[in-house]
Parts: structure tokens; sequence; C-alpha cells
């Protein structure tokens, strides 16, 4: 194996646990032989514009991927944010 697989590899490697230790119901859900379909809300990653959480959804996107997962993002802009807070 030359060297630009094996660094991709490691890449790969890299994502894959990243991912499975600050998303690991994301990770889980990826990894279910049953969901050809990962749906998440857009408020899910970087509601509030954050930039680290870009990153961390492309690399969500790109573990879904890896997984043979089709991802559908749902959902109107900061629509869980700024819903009023029900008191039960």
């Amino acid at each position: 194996m030359d060297t630009h697989h094996i660094d991709l590899a490691l890449k790969e490697s890299s994502l894959i646990a990243a991912v499975e230790e600050r998303l690991p119901d994301f990770a889980r859900a990826c990894c279910n032989p049953d969901a050809p379909v990962i749906v998440m809300h857009q408020d899910a990653f970087a509601a509030d514009y954050q930039e680290d959480e870009y990153k961390l959804l492309g690399m969500a996107i790109k573990f879904a991927g890896i997984c043979g997962k089709e991802v559908q993002v749902i959902g109107t802009k900061r629509h869980t944010i700024d819903k009023p807070q029900t008191k039960h």
C-alpha cells in the first residue's frame, strides 16, 4: 500500500474514533443496519453558528457516508431554539 492510501486510512480511522467519542448516539444510528437514512434537525449542529460545530457537522456527514447512510436535514432555522419553553 502506498503512503497516500495509508494516510487516507489513518485519517478515516481518526474521523471514526472522533465521531464515536463525541457523537455516540449518532454513531450508533449510523451503524444500525435497519436505518438507511439518518434524519437530523438543522439545529442539531451550530444553531448559534459556532465554528467548531460546523466542523463537527462535516465530520458527522462524512462518518454517515463511510457507513453507507444518507443524511437528511429537516426543520426550519432556529425552530427548536426560539420555541418558547413549555412548563408543566
